[in-house]
């Protein structure tokens, strides 16, 4: 009977110390579940020189930008200008047959090819194929120009920026293969020289033997990129970049060879340009760019730089559009 007592007291008192115990916790946790939880969400905007305001963040501009980075390109399979129009609402793509240079439309409006691309900021004319193996971005500047570009479309600007020698090597392959037989091999290899790492090269090269979708529009492209730069001291860099390439490719036309009437719905794979006659359209480009930072404090820097583009088109597109016997054409 003693040690029934001396049990039932010492279970009493595990009881009281448990009741005091779940006391304690159950307001507190009550009081946690009450409090409001802060969650903190941060991504990092990178800043955009078609803007005009330097190294800015594009959040802290009053401009609406896109960037399209080298990985995305990579990631999503981005290899002319007018494939970003399907990971962006506001651009479309305003011409982009087979074998011919793209023209983008932003927010409705197509881009002037001749007055609203830029090339690491500098005016350039977009009547070509211009590569993107050697481009580390692409901004795609959504709205009124006419302050940065003067004469040009209203919907907006592209601005392509170069790969520059980095801080640490690459090496890197790529191998990729699209639609029913476009194979694409390119490199890329970064490094620096010198006693004090003073000098950087990085090279980029690429080709692509391109089968599209469309009948007998086979064609091919290379790519061939150079960019150095010369650190001098800690304030001054003297960078420059060469690049050529070339793209040979039969263009596809147009169904609109019935004048005044829409002709029936067909084969969109139908090439109208397979003809015994045809030739492949050839664009040729070759450009190069010198430039120099200064930095004259903390807060202030210098740039001077200067391009050059020379471009050589053989259009080999035959459009048939009308009938000469019919009265239009």
């Amino acid at each position: 009977m003693a040690h029934t007592k001396e049990h039932a007291a010492r279970r009493r008192k595990n009881l009281a110390l448990a009741t005091l115990l779940s006391s304690a916790w159950l307001p507190a946790t009550a009081q946690d579940a009450d409090a409001p939880q802060r969650v903190t969400v941060s991504a990092d905007r990178p800043a955009a020189g078609i803007t005009g305001f330097g190294n800015l963040p594009l959040a802290s501009v009053p401009m609406q930008v896109d960037v399209t980075t080298d990985e995305q390109m990579k990631d999503l399979g981005i290899r002319r200008l007018s494939d970003i129009a399907t990971i962006d609402a506001a651009v479309g793509d305003g011409y982009n047959a087979e074998g011919y240079y793209d023209f983008l439309s932003v927010r409705g409006f197509v881009l002037d090819n001749r007055f609203n691309y830029r090339r690491d900021g500098l005016p350039i004319s977009a009547e070509t194929s211009i590569p993107l193996d050697n481009k580390s971005r692409i901004e795609v500047l959504k709205g009124t120009s006419g302050m940065l570009a003067g004469i040009g479309s209203p919907g907006g600007m592209v601005n392509f920026v170069v790969k520059r020698p980095t801080d640490a090597p690459i090496r890197e392959g790529f191998v990729g293969w699209q639609q029913d037989g476009s194979v694409l091999a390119s490199t890329d290899l970064s490094d620096r020289f010198g006693e004090q790492r003073q000098f950087g090269l990085r090279l980029n090269a690429a080709y692509e033997h391109i089968d599209p979708q469309t009948y007998v529009a086979d064609g091919n492209r290379y790519l061939l990129a150079l960019a150095g730069d010369w650190r001098l001291n800690a304030d001054t860099v003297l960078e420059a970049e060469i690049e050529n390439s070339r793209r040979s490719q039969p263009s596809v036309p147009g169904f609109s060879v019935l004048g005044s009437r829409v002709p029936e719905p067909g084969n969109p794979r139908i090439n109208l340009n397979n003809q015994p006659w045809s030739q492949p359209s050839v664009f040729n480009a070759t450009t190069g760019s010198l430039r120099w930072r200064q930095r004259l404090d903390p807060q202030w820097s210098l740039l001077a730089q200067a391009a050059t583009q020379q471009l050589e088109t053989d259009d080999n597109l035959a459009f048939p559009y009308g009938c000469s016997a019919e009265g239009f054409y």
